[in-house]
């Protein structure tokens, strides 16, 4: 089974012979691939609409993977427990609803619980919430997947607050990768302050604060332009 650059990347953090829950799992295919591959042998298939569910079953018994993978009809992490789960995969949804998933399982503030999140819009909110409720961003890559570009970040509770200052909060760890892919997610995020800023008054302080914001970014994707050879 191949998966698309989104899921291949939340399946490259998931740690060996660790147990998984996936959440808005869909049609289940990353607990089967991670099985059949054998990076794990136990997961959990969760999804909190019917439907999709059934889709999950179906995958999961095409590939005789029964007694390996649970599927769940859960509110996130709702009817999961802190036993079923070394690593949480939560992806494919916005920031919002990811926040909120984190906020209702207070168990995965546990240093020994690997958050894998794949936001789809406002990944900037997201990285804030973590910074402030004492999650680290171990690591992060950028990815694209149906010409679109998003981030993948490995997180871990270890109760410290962090700053989270304007480039951290709009590019995270990525603004240190020199990867065509994190260029492109910094390209796209400047594109999109550039229309934000628009929205501002050139005296006031929010539109001095994302111009600076804006020169930095050109200036890392000129860079990486030029390291890349394009």
């Amino acid at each position: 089974m191949k998966l698309d650059e989104r899921l291949a990347q939340c399946a490259e953090f998931v740690r060996e012979g660790a147990s998984v829950a996936d959440i808005g799992t869909d049609h289940a295919y990353l607990p089967v691939y991670l099985v059949k591959s054998g990076k794990t042998k136990k997961a959990v298939a969760a999804d909190v609409r019917v439907g999709p569910l059934e889709n999950a079953k179906g995958n999961i018994i095409r590939n005789g993977l029964e007694s390996s993978i649970k599927t769940v009809l859960s509110d996130g992490l709702e009817k999961i427990g802190p036993d079923e789960a070394d690593d949480i995969v939560i992806a494919g949804m916005g920031s919002e609803l990811i926040i909120r998933i984190i906020e209702a399982a207070p168990w995965l503030r546990d240093s020994k619980k690997h958050l894998i999140l794949q936001p789809m819009t406002r990944a900037e909110e997201l990285r804030k919430y973590l910074c402030r409720s004492g999650f680290e961003i171990i690591s992060e890559r950028a990815c694209i997947s149906c010409k679109k570009t998003y981030s993948v970040m490995l997180c871990a509770f270890d109760g410290k607050e962090r700053e989270c200052d304007d480039r951290f909060m709009y590019v995270g760890e990525l603004y240190d990768d020199n990867s065509p892919q994190a260029g492109r997610y910094i390209y796209v995020v400047n594109e999109k302050l550039k229309k934000k800023i628009k929205g501002f008054e050139s005296t006031s302080e929010e539109y001095i604060r994302l111009a600076a914001l804006i020169d930095e970014f050109e200036k890392k994707c000129s860079e990486a332009t030029e390291e890349n050879g394009d």
